[in-house]
């Protein structure tokens, strides 16, 4: 039943003449809302199967990146960014934990360059889902985009200190 909706665990629980407990979060939308965990686990026999519900997650159609940026980590230094569309129209999900919603980076180009004004990165391509990871030399840059559509983002500044690797993204707001 994990990750079936609750409408549809209720179904198979008809189904098999099993009875449902749901634990987690109340069921407000019973299409939308999925199963986190259940109890017993999977291929074993019952007539009572414990169920936990994933919350709502009101948001937006395009989820944008990791909240917080710049978001710095220890480790090589380095500079990850992608291109994100953000905002739309409102909409549910259900998810273990709302705050972990993450949308996925868009396809289209970035350029980085330095203070200097030196490309370090020219018109990278990336395809939908991926993020632009250059090692650097600690120091300050501007990143610019452009996605598949045309929509130009940026520029953007951003310091990369040394031993970091600092997550910087692009985004275009929607309304």
């Amino acid at each position: 039943m994990i990750g079936l909706t609750v409408t549809a665990a209720r179904t198979r629980a008809a189904l098999s003449r099993c009875q449902l407990r749901l634990t987690g979060a109340p069921v407000q939308m019973a299409k939308i809302q999925s199963i986190r965990t259940q109890s017993p686990r999977p291929g074993q026999v019952t007539r009572l199967l414990t169920l936990t519900v994933n919350p709502l997650c009101p948001s937006s159609v395009n989820i944008g990146p990791p909240p917080g940026e710049p978001l710095e980590t220890p480790g090589p230094t380095e500079l990850d960014t992608g291109l994100f569309v953000e905002g739309g129209a409102l909409i549910y999900r259900s998810a273990p934990n709302c705050k972990d919603l993450i949308g996925r980076s868009s396809a289209g180009t970035i350029t980085v360059t330095n203070s200097a004004g030196t490309l370090i990165a020219d018109n990278m391509a990336l395809t939908a889902g991926q993020l632009l990871k250059i090692t650097l030399g600690a120091g300050q840059y501007t990143i610019t985009g452009v996605f598949a559509g045309g929509n130009k983002v940026g520029p953007t500044t951003v310091t990369v200190p040394a031993g970091e690797v600092v997550r910087q993204d692009l985004v275009l707001d929607v309304p």
